[in-house]
């Protein structure tokens, strides 16, 4: 069972199937071939520095909370935060939060599609 098949639906899989399958069609790859093609493309590489970079971040939260200096600093920066942030906790604050995902959403789907950063072919 590939990565993809364990965290989407069946549905995405086939899309993505289908999508690789044009995109090599002139390759004449086998079924294994073609996996193995999928796997190591830049938006596979970046959706993996996403992860990575998540749970990097949530450690770093963690010892934050958890090291008596580093939670002082913490709560000075949120007290910091709701004085100076309108932003932060009001009617726009879910819709705020929601651009920086689209933008990252919208790079990921770019790389994915070799449409931004694509790696140069060999000729």
């Amino acid at each position: 069972m590939s990565t993809i098949d364990s965290a989407n639906p069946p549905q995405v899989r086939l899309l993505v199937d289908r999508y690789l399958k044009v995109k090599f069609r002139h390759e004449n790859l086998s079924e294994t071939e073609l996996t193995a093609e999928g796997d190591k493309s830049p938006g596979v590489l970046l959706a993996s520095g996403y992860i990575a970079g998540g749970a990097i971040t949530g450690i770093v939260i963690a010892a934050k909370e958890m090291v008596g200096p580093f939670a002082a600093i913490g709560h000075r920066i949120e007290e910091w935060q709701m004085a100076h942030n309108p932003f932060l906790s009001g009617p726009y604050a879910d819709l705020l939060a929601l651009i920086p995902f689209f933008l990252i959403s919208l790079l990921l789907y770019l790389v994915g599609r070799d449409l931004l950063l694509a790696s140069r072919q060999r000729g």
